[in-house]
């Protein structure tokens, strides 16, 4: 059955992800249309704050009425900020907007924290309110659905598993690629992307390679900026580990795909995940892992099939698990295997077709 599905996407952070879902399900012969829907910056005032968000669902609201949609379909994020954003925005679409309109939405990554203690007004009103408008939400990991329906027992019936999209062709081996990042064929490149903060356990990384026995033939790149970053250089120093790290700072999306065909291992020990894009675009390439036991990745892999499981706190247990991948080619040849075999599930057919069916489900 054709929907016509209003798709709200953000403006900077995961908008290549949400175009892919908007092709995806227009190529299954929905009418689909995009509409900005976005946080305010992390560092804005109470005002600034409520101000954007007001401005943002009125131009929703006038996408409403321009393309009358069956589904409103937006991408957010279950914590204090995106849940708050969501209950003024669902606010002034059901009261302002009087056409008939499911609403779902996806969450990219949740922390539940803020429903914890005595929180009157999310647990007695928010909470009730967002359960009651929202016909289905999105979630990447059993866990987080756990979560999500233990404070919004409301939800009964409305949260769903689902996956993100990841295609492993915008990453292509390249020797000009290899030299203008410092990626050296004769050395075995261990990769770390994400921001550089102590949750994505770069600490633990660090402190693992002056107990990893192949050091001298390894490269550890490592990309992305953040709070630590100059930290973790001077740690870098104080390790005598220079000569085998190198930070790249930020480097953009489309270029930093290119790091998952031209590396030879994750290790990726997060503390805290969702669905890891870095993590999946990994797998879909093949590459051998190193990760944590946590949320999608503990639903979506097996050790020692996929990857090597660490304690992010603890660089013994890195340390481990780096001596475990270079030392054992056969190790890694079978991972190679099964995450590209793995990774199909994350297409935008496979992955579109199943959000179709819930889609399809809710206008039942």
């Amino acid at each position: 059955m054709k929907k016509v599905i209003l798709i709200g996407i953000p403006p900077k952070e995961h908008v290549i992800l949400a175009m892919d879902e908007f092709k995806g399900l227009k190529e299954l012969g929905n009418e689909c249309h995009t509409v900005v829907y976005t946080r305010n910056k992390w560092n804005a005032t109470t005002l600034d704050r409520i101000y954007g968000v007001l401005i943002n669902a009125i131009n929703v609201l006038k996408m409403l009425y321009r393309v009358k949609p069956d589904i409103l379909y937006l991408n957010s994020r279950v914590n204090s900020l995106g849940i708050v954003r969501d209950f003024i925005s669902l606010l002034l679409f059901r009261f302002l907007y009087w056409g008939k309109l499911k609403i779902i939405i996806k969450s990219h990554g949740s922390d539940t924290s803020f429903m914890e203690g005595n929180s009157f007004y999310y647990k007695c009103i928010i909470a009730p309110f967002v359960s009651s408008q929202v016909d289905a939400y999105l979630m990447l990991s059993q866990e987080e659905k756990k979560n999500l329906l233990y404070y919004f027992p409301g939800l009964k019936g409305k949260v769903y598993v689902t996956y993100n999209i990841i295609d492993p062709s915008r990453s292509t081996k390249s020797d000009n690629f290899k030299k203008s990042n410092g990626l050296d064929e004769n050395k075995f490149n261990f990769l770390f992307i994400g921001r550089m903060v102590r949750d994505k356990g770069v600490y633990s990384i660090l402190k693992a390679i002056p107990y990893f026995d192949g050091r001298d033939d390894a490269m550890f790149t490592m990309v992305g900026s953040g709070e630590e970053l100059e930290n973790l250089k001077i740690l870098a120093t104080e390790l005598n580990i220079e000569k085998y790290v190198k930070f790249t700072g930020y480097i953009d999306e489309i270029e930093c795909d290119h790091f998952f065909a031209n590396c030879d291992a994750l290790v990726f020990p997060s503390l805290d995940e969702g669905f890891s894009m870095v993590l999946f675009k990994s797998i879909s390439s093949g590459l051998p892992v190193i990760t944590t036991r946590i949320r999608a990745a503990k639903d979506q892999l097996n050790e020692p099939e996929n990857c090597l499981w660490v304690d992010g706190n603890s660089e013994l247990s890195v340390a481990k698990a780096l001596n475990a991948i270079y030392d054992n080619h056969e190790l890694r040849n079978r991972m190679e295997v099964n995450n590209k075999h793995l990774g199909k599930k994350y297409s935008k057919e496979s992955v579109c077709k199943n959000m179709d069916q819930v889609f399809g489900k809710i206008l039942d």
